[in-house]
């Protein structure tokens, strides 16, 4: 941890985000900016363009990039001369003419950019929201039969489990995972302006589809039609997904929180301390975090999501800036991610009271009973009930806490393999 950072994501929260610092960091783009330009060379060596010499093993240096950068005012140009430097140095001088060669530092960028994403989505963001969904679906599969009430507008509504509730959202991160998995980042390599004219000029041949091969071989979808920058809409698409399923942490979080207020379930934090001044109190801390780095993640991703579809003509720089937010609004999300889990793994089922406040709220039971008079054929049943509840004599026929609880039982059991097939899709 720096104590003297200005984001807290690389300061309080570094621990919890760290694992993103090999994908969106200065010198993770750098290094990848590097690999995208060795790989475009052996391409133009393939192709015939480029001498066949031994492509050299370069090593990053980001002072020397850093200072060239300062001298030029350009980062990928900077990139450009130092892998120039570098193949001389190594004994590939006659490559040297052909590093960057046609590409405008779009092109390295995009690519760079959507090779990063996909790989901190793969291996770090997907896992840690699959993990979620499947510890939700294990508290599930365990309170699948503990009655509680069900709430609709804050009021008592009709009986549910502890389990069923816990599946709904378990089912629902689960397949918004399972749709963010299936996108792959978009990158463009097109030239200039996306004509590919610089390329006609290396021989010719049908660039657009040579091109694309390249970009898809690396991985990610080519962008065949763009304009000096990769169209947005994918981008978009992704960090939808993700807003999505921050969005059903904050949900998660609040309705954590509200339970924990109706003495439901109780968050134990053996020595650790809640309040400077009052020792009884054992606060849902990480469920509050969670909310909070949730809904800082949901700003930044909103404004990359619709700000990057957008360009003046060809191009202009100010998405630079923006794009740049990409690493601190997802790790905001992982931040929420872990707190959640760690509020889940410190989590205490209060059953009896769950049971009690079933008992003292016999009209969730009125459903039950004017539906079956209904069912009887008695046109007014609804009727009756409401007024029996008005005057204070309605009582159920049917007492029993497990009486009305319907399929959510059997919901919640099943929830662990419908979460696991939706993960695995």
């Amino acid at each position: 941890m720096s104590f003297d950072a200005i984001s807290p994501i690389d300061g309080r929260y570094r621990a919890e985000a760290e694992a993103l610092s090999a994908y969106f960091s200065e010198r993770a783009l750098t290094r990848e900016r590097v690999r995208v330009e060795l790989a475009y060379l052996r391409l133009l060596m393939k192709l015939g363009i480029a001498p066949r010499v031994r492509v050299p093993q370069v090593e990053l240096s980001m002072e020397e990039v850093k200072r060239l950068e300062g001298d030029l005012g350009h980062d990928v140009k900077a990139v450009e001369v130092f892998l120039r430097g570098s193949v001389k140095r190594l004994g590939a001088a006659r490559l040297a003419p052909y590093v960057h060669l046609g590409l405008t530092s779009e092109d390295t960028n995009s690519l760079a950019y959507a090779l990063l994403l996909k790989s901190a989505l793969r291996k770090i963001l997907v896992p840690a929201y699959s993990s979620l969904a499947t510890d939700l679906a294990e508290i599930a599969r365990r309170e699948a039969s503990t009655a509680m009430v069900a709430r609709t507008h804050g009021r008592p509504a009709v009986p549910t489990t502890f389990g069923k509730e816990m599946a709904v959202f378990a089912v629902r991160i689960a397949e918004r995972v399972s749709a963010l998995r299936k996108l792959r980042p978009m990158a463009k390599f097109s030239g200039a302006v996306g004509t590919y004219a610089s390329f006609s000029l290396f021989g010719d041949r049908d660039w657009p589809s040579e091109l694309e091969r390249f970009v898809a071989g690396l991985g990610v979808e080519p962008a065949t039609y763009s304009s000096q920058v990769v169209p947005g809409e994918r981008l978009s698409d992704i960090l939808h997904h993700v807003i999505n399923i921050n969005q059903l942490m904050v949900s998660l979080s609040r309705d954590l929180w509200l339970y924990q207020t109706l003495d439901m379930v109780r968050f134990v934090r053996p020595g650790k301390v809640s309040s400077s001044t009052m020792p009884q109190k054992v606060n849902p801390v990480d469920l509050e975090n969670a909310e909070g780095q949730v809904e800082i993640s949901n700003s930044l991703l909103t404004l990359l999501a619709y700000r990057l579809q957008v360009t003046r003509l060809q191009r202009d720089l100010s998405d630079s800036v923006v794009r740049r937010m990409l690493g601190q609004s997802l790790a905001h999300s992982l931040v929420a991610t872990s707190r959640i889990k760690s509020s889940l793994s410190s989590m205490r089922v209060v059953r009896s009271a769950m049971a009690r406040d079933l008992n003292e709220h016999p009209e969730v039971y009125a459903e039950r009973e004017q539906v079956s008079l209904r069912l009887r054929g008695d046109e007014r049943g609804y009727e009756k009930v409401k007024a029996a509840i008005e005057l204070g004599k309605f009582s159920p026929r049917e007492k029993r806490r497990d009486s009305y609880l319907g399929a959510a039982p059997a919901l919640a059991r099943k929830c662990p393999s419908v979460v696991k097939r939706l993960l695995a899709a």
